[in-house]
């Protein structure tokens, strides 16, 4: 005993390295196991209930649905403008006259000749009721009584024109054309003399992709902003679906027409719209990332953390609608479930590992989870 003790004594040093090494070795290996064990890669959310709008982004331009360009039927030198850029008017409102002096001369001329063959006409009429004139000359007073009424109706309605009045009721958009200016008209291209646009009626030219525009129906609601309002979200809906193709750098585009409503006049001609067609609606429904999702031959799946495990499990599930960031799950996946995103720059983003190889697959034959049927 005493020998053994001694033993210990001399070899004490010794002896408590060994076991500090032994404890170190123990911690160690407990450590490193700790760090190999699989662990759930990709941030973790909640499969929630919740509300799902189905939209078809677009952009568009604004425009006045009542939009008139204002011209003169007849040549003429403008002698007062009365009105002002951005000055509201009613329909018939006097917006430009023109000199009238040689109008109203063309008028007398003509009258003076309705009256000598009106004149004329009575007499031929009286005289061939007595027999003393020939069918002939009763055909030709009669005809030039008629010409001189034409002439004379047409003088008068070129004296007519030399007012100029609004054809409808809305705001003067832009400059009109200043006084003194010699206006003429035009058939191909005529002379605009001001614009008047109704802006409590606006309606949107949106482009649509080929690929969305089977989704579009007529009175489908519309919410679109612009940039002057950004805080703002006015409201419409799908008046027109065009058939007419637009393409644009080999994309094909269908113009939709949206009638918008301004009571504020907050919207202004040529805005910029960013539109949001709505398509469908969905409340109260199981939702998940999108970008949870993977596809594999046509079935979709989703990494699920069950509890008490430590690698997720691919569930096969059924999806309806979907917005820009989120997706309506059908069946497969309950409410409180834990879903495991992918992890962003990862290869193989939207397959199943193990699912197959193809272009952009990544690697194959390592099966990173277990996948599991439909619950």
């Amino acid at each position: 005993m005493q020998m053994i003790l001694n033993g210990l004594k001399r070899y004490k040093w010794a002896i408590l390295f060994l076991c500090l090494c032994l404890a170190g070795g123990y911690y160690a290996y407990g450590y490193f196991q700790e760090q190999n064990k699989p662990k759930p890669t990709g941030r973790q959310v909640k499969a929630e209930k919740g509300n799902i709008v189905s939209i078809v982004s677009a952009t568009g331009t604004i425009s006045p649905v009542d939009n008139i360009s204002v011209s003169s039927k007849i040549t003429g030198l403008i002698t007062d403008v009365k009105v002002v850029e951005n000055q509201q008017v009613k329909a018939n409102d006097v917006l430009i006259m023109l000199d009238d002096s040689k109008y109203r001369a063309q008028v007398a001329q003509a009258g003076a000749r309705l009256t000598n063959s009106e004149a004329n006409y009575g007499r031929a009429l009286k005289l061939n009721q007595l027999g003393a004139n020939s069918h002939q000359q009763m055909d030709a007073a009669r005809m030039d009584y008629a010409v001189a009424k034409a002439a004379y109706e047409d003088a008068v309605s070129n004296l007519e024109d030399t007012v100029i009045k609004a054809p409808i009721s809305g705001m003067v958009i832009g400059k009109p054309i200043p006084a003194g200016q010699t206006v003429s008209p035009g058939i191909s291209n005529p002379m605009v003399l001001m614009i008047i646009a109704d802006l409590a009626k606006m309606q949107i030219e949106a482009l649509v992709d080929e690929s969305d525009i089977g989704k579009i129906k007529l009175n489908q609601r519309v919410s679109f902003t612009v940039d002057a309002y950004p805080e703002k979200t006015f409201s419409g809906k799908v008046a027109i679906i065009s058939n007419k193709a637009n393409v644009q750098q080999n994309v094909v585009y269908y113009a939709v027409m949206i009638d918008v409503e301004s009571p504020e006049g907050l919207l202004k001609p040529t805005m910029t719209a960013r539109v949001s067609l709505h398509i469908g609606e969905r409340n109260n429904v199981i939702v998940v990332p999108t970008l949870a999702i993977r596809d594999n031959r046509g079935q979709r799946f989703v990494q699920v953390l069950r509890k008490g495990q430590t690698e997720p499990e691919a569930v096969k599930i059924t999806t309806g609608m979907s917005s820009e960031d989120r997706i309506e799950v059908t069946s497969g996946l309950k409410e409180g479930e834990t879903v495991v995103l992918p992890q962003s720059g990862s290869g193989g983003a939207g397959r199943i590992p193990g699912g197959g190889g193809g272009p952009g697959g990544g690697a194959t034959g390592t099966n990173m989870f277990r996948q599991t049927p439909t619950r």
